[in-house]
């Protein structure tokens, strides 16, 4: 069992923390948009329950310009803003291995030709890794930092099947596994909490499969509701409620406890920058409110990540 805090006074491990050290000083994203579909959007005419007309990646206001006016725009911005040097490129809407891999390659080229680039990072999906892009991962990851995002989401097919992922819990080890073997990228994966019967036990199971997957880091989303979605016709219909903050905190709170402490942590709980396509719950509007109740609550209770996971990968 893990002491808390540890000796920085920071009760997870953040991504942040992994990119100074990774890098020597601090890195920002910039999103760029271009890709425009998904298997799962072509397949069913709408993709998954939740996602909206962006992709699940917000507005960008860049979007329709072409790749490198998109990274210069935003890396002066970013820039003026924050004061960083270094910067990650990534490609965040859609399945961005759903297109030809020639395009691919010369996108991922061009990203990691501008200047302040450290790196790329590519959202896909579990069920969208041919042989052919994962040889493309494996030259550029010799090269340079290559992270890979996989929308997982969960590991229960029950769950996957209500989200209408497209893809079963196995396949995303699969594709996990095969991304440690066949290349040297960055692992992170994405995962929605909030999910109906939705139970601790679950959340647990969900900690201690990653602790035995070839994980580099995780980002938590809470399922939330826009506007003109499947999932937004279901909670109108009362067939769907969004947890709560308080409920919320609570199983991210557990999920940490029984995480190991050495994979970073991206993010706590989603962010719906578009507030007039926000449905509910009205929480996912406020970029820095989740994310402090949950850091207060892990403050009150003592706890911190890895709180009940053992050396031995055993939780307590």
């Amino acid at each position: 069992m893990k002491t808390c805090p540890d000796p920085n006074g920071q009760r997870y491990y953040t991504i942040n923390q992994f990119y100074r050290q990774r890098f020597g000083e601090k890195v920002y994203k910039i999103s760029v948009s271009t890709a425009y579909t998904c298997p799962n959007r072509d397949a069913n005419g709408y993709g998954c329950i939740f996602c909206d007309e962006w992709g699940s990646a917000g507005v960008h206001r860049t979007k329709d310009l072409p790749l490198e006016e998109q990274i210069s725009q935003n890396r002066e911005f970013l820039s003026r803003r924050y004061r960083v040097k270094k910067f990650l490129v990534y490609f965040q809407a859609f399945s961005n291995t759903y297109t030809r891999i020639s395009e691919l390659e010369s996108q991922m080229a061009l990203a990691m030709s501008q200047p302040q680039v450290d790196g790329i990072i590519v959202g896909t999906r579990p069920d969208c890794l041919p042989s052919e892009v994962m040889e493309l991962f494996s030259r550029f990851s010799e090269e340079s930092f290559v992270s890979v995002e996989l929308g997982v989401q969960c590991f229960d097919d029950d769950k996957l099947a209500f989200l209408k992922r497209g893809h079963t819990a196995e396949q995303s080890i699969q594709a996990i596994h095969q991304l440690r073997k066949l290349t040297n990228v960055h692992i992170g994966i994405h995962l929605i909490f909030g999910l109906p019967h939705e139970t601790n036990d679950d959340i647990i199971r969900t900690a201690r499969v990653i602790n035995e997957l070839p994980v580099d880091s995780v980002k938590l989303h809470n399922l939330h509701v826009l506007g003109n979605t499947p999932l937004e016709e279901e909670y109108r219909l009362g067939r769907f409620q969004p947890l709560d903050l308080e409920t919320y905190a609570d199983r991210v709170i557990l999920f940490l406890e029984h995480l190991s402490p050495d994979i970073p942590i991206q993010r706590l709980a989603a962010y719906a920058p578009s507030k007039s396509n926000l449905v509910a719950p009205e929480w996912t509007g406020d970029r820095r409110g989740p994310l402090l109740h949950i850091q207060n609550q892990m403050a009150e209770r003592n706890t911190c990540q890895g709180f009940r996971w053992t050396e031995s990968g055993k939780d307590i």
